[in-house]
């Protein structure tokens, strides 16, 4: 089947960021493509266009979130019914599962669907919770392209199609060795409101026991006012150091201190070692603790099947248990280096260079 009309959908600024990825290889390839998107602006960059929808109306995670925006939600899934209705060639739908493995079910119903192919990139996390998914990935995608290396063996086994072509994140940074900036704690708290609620103040109130400098990392999702504007009313004052948009600004930091998520690969990536941090709102927590089968949060972790970063959840994310986590891996000593060199370890479980164009040659030969 020719390609020639591709509809992505990204409901989250990680998500954003593999869709704009994606763009760039499919125009490097077939500059002829008719591409849409939903998503936010690296999407919109990418496409050289305004994405359809924006991230505005779209980014919603946690039983609470939910819930407390079930009509935006409701009217999301209406309007994607109607937008992927239309003839596309290819849809490929990006990590966001709630959301995107119902439009893949629903597409599976309708007339149209079997002149059509419809991916998902991100595999959901099928191997921690929620196995019960693996039905819908294997009746109702053509494929499922996993970003992690332990996930296409795991899927394989269980019907699914899903070749795997590396991690885009290796293209995404410069490997010029720098010189660890001392005095500095990269803050990345999250791109979600909610998180930035919950996190930023204890993040903030850990670099000031420390009496390092943060650099907060603001994802592209955020002007920079409407960041600084953020953490001002969340921090009920002028946010301390300075505001820098995309992961790539911390590399050469001595150290960081995150929110689990797609930053602690980027970090791991970058070799910065780090302490990752977490809260959810109590019922959401309750619900994950009871159907969460793997022992670690943070993809470093997850990758290399043990805690080699230190992961503080929920009650253990206070200033004082993060500021003497992150003293042991900021001081020169046998912590930090056992650090340092799970993340070389780590980075080269994920491939090599060049995923995204991999994926892209797939994707318009499916």
């Amino acid at each position: 089947m020719a390609v020639k009309r591709i509809f992505i959908l990204a409901g989250e600024p990680s998500g954003d960021v593999l869709g704009a990825e994606l763009v760039r290889a499919l125009k490097t390839q077939r500059p002829d493509l008719h591409l849409d998107a939903w998503g936010g602006p690296d999407l919109s960059k990418a496409l050289g266009k305004p994405v359809r929808r924006g991230l505005e109306h779209l980014a919603y995670m946690g039983l609470k979130d939910v819930v407390v925006n079930a009509g935006a939600v409701l009217r999301n899934l209406r309007a994607a019914k109607e937008v992927l209705a239309e003839p596309w060639d290819l849809v490929v739908l990006i990590d966001y599962p709630g959301f995107n493995l119902r439009m893949a079910q629903w597409m599976r119903t309708q007339p149209w669907r079997s002149s059509r192919r419809v991916v998902q990139l991100v595999a959901p996390s099928v191997w921690a919770w929620k196995e019960n998914r693996v039905r819908i990935l294997k009746t109702a995608f053509d494929a499922v392209l996993p970003l992690l290396p332990f996930e296409p063996q795991f899927l394989a086994d269980r019907g699914v199609n899903a070749p795997y072509f590396g991690h885009p994140a290796l293209d995404r940074f410069g490997q010029s060795v720098r010189s660890p900036r001392e005095g500095l704690l990269v803050l990345a708290p999250g791109s979600r409101t909610s998180e930035l609620r919950r996190l930023a103040p204890i993040f903030a109130e850990t670099a000031a026991l420390l009496g390092l400098e943060p650099l907060w990392i603001r994802p592209s999702s955020w002007t920079e006012v409407a960041y600084r504007a953020q953490l001002r009313q969340i921090l009920n004052a002028e946010p301390r150091g300075s505001i820098a948009e995309g992961m790539a600004h911390a590399h050469g930091a001595r150290v960081a201190l995150v929110a689990s998520g797609t930053a602690t690969l980027e970090l791991g990536i970058l070799g910065v070692p780090m302490v990752v941090a977490y809260r959810l709102d109590a019922l959401s927590f309750a619900l994950a603790k009871r159907c969460v089968r793997v022992p670690h949060v943070s993809l470093v972790n997850l990758v290399l099947g043990r805690e080699a970063v230190a992961e503080r959840l929920q009650s253990a994310c206070t200033a004082a248990q993060l500021a003497d986590d992150l003293n042991r891996v900021r001081r020169e000593g046998p912590d930090r280096q056992a650090q340092l060199e799970a993340l070389a370890e780590f980075r080269a479980q994920l491939g090599e260079s060049g995923a995204m164009q991999r994926a892209a040659t797939y994707l318009l030969q499916l």
